[in-house]
């Protein structure tokens, strides 16, 4: 079974797993209701003050293990470790916990047989201290390894279950219902669809494809619907991911709309929908857009074809855009929406390069503003230096780009980000941000059109 390290946590070092205590496994005499079939225990009731809280036990795979610690007073975080002294598994302090006292990490499936190392996060008062840890094993759960999700005609709702989940939810809007809260869940789309991931390392790794909505615990649900549009529009035209805010207001907008998803037929609606017209024309007339393009047309053709592509337009391509700028045929907001959709019809080799790239950048835009929700780090992304950080990261996407693969990048530049920022942005080009000649953007998915953005 493949899984994941949580690589934001410290690592254990060589010296501190040489001197975790050993558990060591028995038999629970007979099954409860619980089904558990054996514990390994520590215990330290008022003896010597116990300086090291870290344990090892030789765990199997595909049994799930529950750990409870105890403490006089209630345990920091439970930490779970692999052979390597990787991070894979921590409890998520939630109201879940026993009392005051106690706190457990539960349904935790051992994806290799070998050992594990466990970290009771004790916080105890001297001279009475209490202290256990009690990992108890599961030799025969429910759960398989896979569960795959079974798409029925029309709209489908799904239950994550703590198995690794897989399935194609196919036409229809379809629904995933999740029991933990948005934050609890990385969530990372690809080609190949989205993967969420527990950020405690106590589920499965889901990869889910054609899903519209992922529905959490709480209010704070996802809606997949017009993500890649608006990525598109936010990062062809000011070669950045959208803000979290941001992204939500576009989404409802353009669902009030009925607009069409694909940039292509989204830009064809601009000659005879006024509302359409309207929603592109705002991003240049915002001050964001007044600041990132200050020059003539050329200028902001040859930006356009930096964001999008990483390089400078033809001559042919340069005189025919800005021409159509010139005359008053095209706005600036709707140039920049057709290059789009003319790269990703070009079928030339370039054409089909271009594609790859602008496609990646979009998984790579998404999978930003999916990560500053999981994070908390939404109200962070404003200002000049914030933006400058997330065209940066865009900047080094490239044609052959795995957004997977990327993810740790992202995370990088999430970290870089304002540790004390104002008010997040709520709508497109809301403030001022700094021009970047390297500035960087996206696609979505269907795009194609008549027009050509050629090299």
């Amino acid at each position: 079974m493949n899984y994941i390290t949580i690589d934001y946590l410290s690592d254990l070092t060589a010296q501190q797993m040489l001197a975790a205590r050993t558990l060591t496994f028995t038999p629970i005499g007979s099954k409860d209701s619980s089904g558990l079939d054996a514990s390994a225990s520590f215990n330290n009731y008022g003896g010597a003050q116990i300086q090291n809280d870290l344990f090892s036990f030789t765990g199997v795979a595909n049994v799930e293990y529950d750990v409870f610690s105890n403490s006089t007073r209630e345990p920091s975080t439970i930490t779970l470790y692999d052979h390597a002294g990787n991070v894979i598994a921590i409890d998520n302090e939630k109201s879940t916990d026993i009392a005051d006292g106690h706190d457990f990490l539960s349904n935790f499936m051992a994806p290799y047989s070998g050992t594990y190392y466990v970290a009771a996060g004790w916080t105890h008062i001297m001279p009475d201290p209490y202290l256990s840890l009690t990992v108890y094993a599961d030799l025969d759960p429910v759960r398989a390894p896979v569960n795959t999700l079974r798409a029925a005609p029309g709209d489908d709702t799904w239950w994550s279950t703590y198995s690794n989940d897989i399935g194609d939810a196919g036409d229809g809007f379809d629904t995933i219902r999740y029991s933990g809260t948005r934050g609890d869940f990385n969530i990372v789309s690809a080609a190949d669809g989205l993967t969420l991931t527990s950020r405690f390392g106590t589920e499965g790794i889901d990869t889910l494809k054609n899903v519209e909505k992922i529905d959490f615990f709480g209010d704070n649900d996802v809606d997949m619907t017009y993500i890649g549009l608006t990525q598109a529009l936010y990062v062809g035209y000011f070669g950045r991911p959208a803000d979290v805010g941001g992204l939500k207001s576009f989404q409802s907008q353009l669902a009030a709309l009925g607009a069409p998803e694909s940039v292509r037929e989204f830009s064809a609606r601009y000659a005879t929908d006024a509302a359409v017209k309207n929603l592109i024309d705002s991003f240049g007339t915002s001050a964001e857009s007044n600041a990132l393009y200050a020059g003539d047309n050329k200028t902001f053709v040859k930006a356009i074809f930096s964001n999008l592509l990483n390089r400078a337009p033809s001559l042919s391509g340069l005189e025919f855009w800005s021409a159509a700028i010139d005359s008053g045929e095209l706005t600036r907001a709707n140039a920049s929406l057709s290059i789009m959709a003319g790269a990703l019809a070009n079928t030339s080799i370039q054409g089909q390069n271009d594609a790859r790239l602008v496609e990646a950048k979009i998984y790579v835009a998404s999978n930003f503003t999916f990560a500053l929700e999981s994070d908390s780090f939404d109200a962070a992304y404003e200002g000049a230096g914030a933006a400058t950080i997330a065209r940066n990261l865009l900047g080094t996407v490239s044609s052959g780009t795995d957004p997977n693969a990327f993810q740790p990048s992202v995370y990088q530049a999430i970290l870089k980000l304002p540790q004390l920022p104002p008010a997040a942005l709520a709508q497109p080009g809301e403030q001022p941000w700094a021009a970047q000649p390297e500035a960087l953007p996206i696609m979505l998915t269907g795009m194609a059109s008549s027009l050509d953005g050629a090299a």
